[in-house]
């Protein structure tokens, strides 16, 4: 039996009963995603009582616009100085820390008499989502077993989408001060309950803490399983031997492994957010409002159901079908829907009777296939491929760049629409879901059932590490002939 085969069995073999501690402590973890999608969500269900005189402050379409776009400002820096958090003090701290900018920025919002205050409280908020956005990837990667770690992960896009659909519930009853006081519990809660997780094993190795590590996958996986967290810990401490001698720095993101592994993270993180998912939830109203649908809140809590149900079944599919898989069904799924809508707005453009429920089908297509993919498994990713040494401080890198992208996107919309037409837009996001689509193919591995260790040796050139995958290829296959299928179907028959 080669070196490598005892990794691989502890990689497949851990028992169903280690699952349940690592979930319960997901589940605390997951309050921090959750009050990341609250925020993200809150600006929605607010936006026309902020601009009323009377009950709101009186905001005009360009502060309104403003206090829902500064979130992704705040963000950016709290995903530059998470990562150093996460390094530092580990990522118990960084999410623990997170809860303060969160609640400090809707009491901000809740106690504000004037938009600059509301400003002030949404950026605090942002720097909580930007923490959260890699502090909670990184802390699930590292407490879940190999054979569990991607439904895990996902459960942090899940948290995201129910943040998203319970702001958007609570907007129907309740006014946008309490919805704001509503906002500052759930990271409350976060705080208490985040002096009983567990420090992560990986990042104690890391500070040379092995006893402590040792202690902590005993509290993971079980006081009677003293066999396989030895394995673990001594799999995670080889892991290591060669990077945890110093301290990582910012050149160390550009050399070797961390290198290749940052192209991977940078390029799922691009291909996320140029899928035109800002896009599309922009024309949400709009495309419902054509099919009859005139209630803005009616159209955003049926996106938001139909987000979290299909989140939901990428938990489930991602450690079965696979990462690449995913990213490569989804890709191929919405530059389909992407296709359509945007023959759509051209066939609008052009002054001919189109029917709008064509357009709905299509976003709720779009949210179908972004929901089983692009949502979660980027961010998945980005928590596994990253080397122990400097997987904070990487991570904090590539959420920055997602935080980027998503600012770039929604402040440069306008002008790209105005430059290309809407149906150019969707053509264009169509386009990129293509190309994302084709580098995962190619360049991405599949993580799937690998330990950290392996994926780490992976990246440092030992390519047996993860054997090549061709599984779920037939399927992706099969999807895309489907897709030019479907949108030949569309054009023709509404052509006619």
């Amino acid at each position: 039996m080669s070196e490598k085969q005892p990794l691989l069995i502890q990689a497949h073999g851990e028992e169903p009963t280690s699952l349940k501690r690592p979930m319960l402590f997901t589940l605390i973890a997951a309050l921090g995603p959750l009050a990341f999608g609250y925020t993200m969500g809150y600006t929605s269900p607010v936006g026309d009582a902020l601009k009323d005189s009377d009950h709101g402050l009186g905001l005009n379409t360009d502060q309104n616009s403003l206090f829902g776009s500064i979130v992704n400002v705040g963000a950016m820096v709290g995903a530059l100085s998470g990562g150093v958090i996460a390094d530092a003090l580990g990522r118990t701290w960084a999410i623990r820390i997170s809860t303060l900018p969160f609640i400090l920025g809707f009491l901000f919002i809740y106690f504000a008499e004037s938009f600059a205050l509301l400003i002030a409280g949404r950026i605090a908020c942002g720097v909580g989502v930007g923490i959260v956005s890699l502090a909670v990837p990184v802390y699930i990667a590292e407490i879940a077993p190999s054979s569990h770690r991607g439904a895990l992960g996902a459960a942090n896009q899940l948290s995201i989408t129910i943040g998203i659909v319970i702001v958007y519930a609570l907007g129907l009853v309740c006014k946008w001060r309490l919805l704001a006081l509503i906002g500052a519990i759930i990271p409350g809660a976060l705080l208490v309950l985040s002096f009983f997780l567990p420090r992560t094993p990986h990042w104690l190795v890391s500070k040379q803490r092995q006893d402590e590590a040792r202690l902590s996958l005993l509290r993971l996986r079980g006081e009677a399983k003293h066999v396989q967290v030895d394995l673990e810990l001594q799999q995670i401490v080889e892991s290591q031997a060669a990077s945890s001698k110093e301290s990582a720095s910012i050149t160390d993101l550009f050399r070797g492994a961390t290198r290749r592994a940052m192209v991977v993270g940078a390029l799922l993180m691009l291909y996320q957010q140029f899928s035109g998912v800002n896009a599309v939830f922009f024309f949400n109203s709009s495309i419902f409002e054509d099919a009859g649908v005139d209630n803005a809140s009616v159209a955003s809590l049926s996106v938001g159901a139909v987000q979290v149900v299909f989140t939901a079944i990428s938990c489930v599919l991602v450690d079965r079908a696979g990462r690449r898989v995913l990213l490569m069904f989804a890709g191929i799924g919405i530059s389909s829907a992407c296709a359509i809508l945007g023959y759509y707005f051209h066939m609008k453009d052009h002054g001919h009777d189109i029917s709008g429920v064509l357009a709905v089908l299509m976003v709720i297509a779009y949210v179908i296939f972004f929901s089983l993919g692009l949502g979660a498994v980027p961010w998945l990713m980005m928590s596994e491929i990253f080397p122990s040494r400097v997987r904070g401080l990487a991570s904090s890198v590539a959420t920055l760049i997602n935080w980027s992208c998503a600012f770039i996107v929604t402040e440069t919309f306008d002008s790209l629409k105005n430059a290309i037409t809407e149906s150019g837009v969707f053509w264009f996001y169509g386009a990129v879901c293509i190309a994302g689509a084709s580098y995962v193919l190619v360049g991405v591995p599949e993580t799937k059932g690998r330990s950290l260790g392996q994926i780490e040796a992976y990246f440092e050139g030992d390519t047996d590490a993860i054997p090549r995958d061709t599984s779920g290829q037939r399927l992706v296959a099969f999807t895309a002939i489907g897709g030019l299928i479907a949108v030949g179907v569309t054009v023709l028959a509404t052509s006619l």
